[in-house]
């Protein structure tokens, strides 16, 4: 996998609030319960979740590395 190498050196933390924030933000604008439950989903996930979540939002995971 393409972040095997660096997943140690990702702030989890950091990435964990900002897809937090990013259904958060969904939620309130448009897609109401669907945003809440992806927002729960974040809440959740394991570090590998976490990344295949960012994948899938085209967050730059570069802004996260330690």
């Amino acid at each position: 996998m393409f972040f095997s190498k660096s997943k140690t050196n990702i702030d989890y933390k950091r990435l964990r609030k900002d897809l937090i924030n990013e259904y958060g933000a969904q939620m309130v604008s448009f897609s109401g319960v669907l945003g809440f439950l992806d927002m729960c989903k974040v809440e959740d996930a394991s570090n590998e979740q976490l990344l295949e979540i960012a994948k899938k939002e085209h967050f730059n995971l570069k802004k996260y590395m330690k």
